[in-house]
């Protein structure tokens, strides 16, 4: 004769296999044919995180620089805010080639320029590799600014949290972020020809009471190393 936990090993089993008509998919719990029992309901998956929205609030983040000082994006409430996703690695950012927007002076190039259109603007760099050691990351990432002599604060994602967070895609990935903390640009550092630069014109519309145009473009440069 069979015990009780026989039965409901069997109902298991039968569930797994062969689920109540209309509940191939379903979350919810189910009574076992055998038993008259009811079996638990199945833990529900976590929904993927949104990634952020142009024209809804920036996701809130706090990271460690190379230097081992907090930054907060709520730090710089008030302030018009660029944030730039950086990889030592790449060669369309922290390596050094001809495609690099860090090596070619681009970057300080736009640092310059915002500065003239807003003197408070923040840069910050955020480096989500995490496809090797994060000692190797802030080492790396420390060598590169000191060769391309980089100012801005390079913080450290490792993990790759906040990247997800704001959909990041590629290295440089620019968004740009509004005194009120809502985000207002996200996408590409410039054209690849270089000739418009969608960052600058992003902060001089913010600037103005106008709606960056456009305010949403395709990244490009090297793949994020999550």
């Amino acid at each position: 004769m069979f015990s009780i936990t026989t039965l409901c090993t069997v109902c298991a089993l039968t569930f797994m296999a062969v689920p109540p008509k209309g509940e191939g998919s379903s979350d919810e719990g189910g009574k076992c044919p055998i038993t008259g029992l009811f079996s638990p309901a199945k833990k529900k998956a976590a929904e993927a995180a949104v990634p952020a929205e142009v024209g809804k609030v920036a996701p809130p983040f706090e990271l460690m620089d190379t230097n081992g000082k907090a930054h907060k994006l709520s730090d710089f409430k008030g302030k018009t805010v660029v944030l730039e996703w950086f990889c030592a690695r790449c060669p369309y950012s922290g390596k050094a080639s001809g495609r690099s927007v860090h090596s070619t002076g681009k970057v300080k190039k736009l640092m310059e320029d915002l500065k003239k259109v807003d003197e408070n603007i923040v840069y910050l760099l955020i480096d989500s590799s995490s496809k090797w050691s994060k000692e190797d990351v802030i080492k790396e990432a420390k060598a590169c600014a000191e060769a391309m002599d980089i100012k801005a604060p390079m913080l450290i994602d490792h993990g790759g949290k906040v990247g997800k967070d704001y959909g990041a895609r590629t290295t440089p990935h620019m968004y740009v972020i509004d005194a009120e903390g809502k985000l207002r640009y996200d996408g590409a550092f410039s054209e690849q020809t270089g000739r418009e630069n969608f960052v600058l014109n992003a902060v001089k519309a913010i600037k103005k009471g106008e709606d960056p145009k456009p305010s949403k473009t395709r990244s490009w440069g090297c793949g994020v190393k999550y």
